[in-house]
């Protein structure tokens, strides 16, 4: 009687045992690969495609190139325009060169030099200008004395002539002298009026506007020369800095944009859904192909408010397949819920539909791929 009661005990132990291990796996979801879908912000035409569907590739590794003719050109220029940008601020920083700064007061020497030239000039040149009035009025005071006496003389000659007491030669010497006398006095006559003119123009308001000029004229070559030797003002800085920035952004941009004309793997793993030929079109933002990651997959399932309080981010699970039987692969919380929510459609009894859940991403560690995405998981909390 005692062994048949121990035998008893035995196996409703052995099934407690079994129904124990069997509700450990209560939670079950669909195993999710991760993957990347990948593709280009700008599009084009396809120019290469490196590899194809079932295909390893490795993170960086090239899927797609797309023609890149325009966007290589506006990286270019944008580079050009950078580097312009930045050698203004470089000289600006510099300063005016020695050899500027020489010139720029060496003209501003040369502006004063000749402004006190200017300056110095006006009187002796009035002085002259008088003095040659004054002599040019005695000379033709004295060539208009000498033509009315050439003019007596010749008028002697004529009537001398006409009574026949000197002959044709002595009067046509008398005339030749009178016509060369009215000659002279009117050549004195124009110098005159020459020597007027000249003192009249150094006397008028020409003049001193001949020294503001000057003065003027002076006044910027020294402007000039001092702020050659300053070199740039602040504002002027500010404003190239300014400049090389904005160039800089746009040479980011076009590189950038630049990038988007291949695309390339964003991890290592499985390349799927890749269906391009070179010289397809491809749109801003469409995807070129589906890249299934090499990494853990994962499963979210729902947690019963009951069982929440057992887990946390980090705490370790166990998992298994009907896939892989009698095999058990390990798991890792890595995302709780913050909010409840009736469970989803497809959990098995109405009983559980109608609770409140909380959705948990479980990664499951599966080194080897054993497992296929879409395969059904099986997961026991502690």
């Amino acid at each position: 009687m005692t062994a048949h009661r121990s035998a008893v005990i035995l196996v409703c132990a052995a099934l407690c045992s079994a129904c124990g291990t069997s509700d450990r796996f209560a939670y079950s979801g669909t195993l999710q690969p991760e993957v990347a879908n990948v593709g280009s912000t700008v599009g084009g035409r396809v120019t290469e495609v490196a590899t194809s569907d079932g295909r390893l590739v490795r993170a960086g590794q090239l899927i797609v190139a797309l023609d890149d003719s325009q966007l290589r050109a506006q990286y270019e220029a944008a580079n050009h325009e950078r580097a312009q940008a930045a050698a203004a601020l470089r000289d600006l920083l510099a300063g005016s060169r020695p050899e500027e700064i020489a010139r720029a007061r060496a003209e501003a020497a040369q502006a004063q030099a000749q402004l006190r030239k200017v300056a110095a000039s006006q009187p002796d040149e009035i002085r002259v200008a008088r003095a040659n009035v004054r002599s040019s009025a005695a000379d033709f005071a004295r060539a208009l004395a000498a033509e009315r006496q050439q003019s007596l003389t010749y008028g002697r000659a004529q009537q001398l002539y006409e009574e026949g007491a000197i002959a044709a030669q002595a009067r046509d010497d008398a005339r030749a002298g009178y016509q060369t006398a009215v000659a002279n006095a009117r050549a004195a006559r124009a110098q005159l009026a020459s020597a007027r003119a000249q003192f009249a123009q150094l006397t008028s308001a020409s003049q001193p506007s001949d020294l503001a000029a000057a003065q003027s004229a002076y006044a910027a070559a020294a402007a000039n020369a001092n702020l050659i030797a300053a070199g740039a003002r602040p504002q002027q800085i500010a404003q190239a800095r300014a400049a090389l920035s904005a160039a800089t952004a746009n040479a980011a941009a076009a590189a950038s944009l630049l990038r988007e004309m291949s695309v390339r793997a964003p991890a290592s793993g499985i390349i799927d859904a890749l269906d391009l030929r070179v010289g397809d079109m491809v749109g801003p933002r469409a995807t070129v192909a589906a890249v299934r990651e090499n990494v853990d997959p994962y499963v979210r399932i729902y947690v019963a408010q009951r069982d929440l309080g057992s887990i946390a981010v980090g705490t370790n699970v166990q998992v298994r397949s009907d896939a892989l039987p009698g095999t058990t692969l390990g798991g890792r919380v890595e995302e709780i819920d913050q909010d409840a929510q009736f469970t989803p459609r497809d959990v098995q009894t109405a009983q559980d539909r109608a609770d409140l859940v909380f959705g948990v991403k479980v990664r499951v560690h599966d080194p080897d791929r054993r497992l296929h995405g879409g395969t059904t998981v099986e997961v026991a909390l502690p």
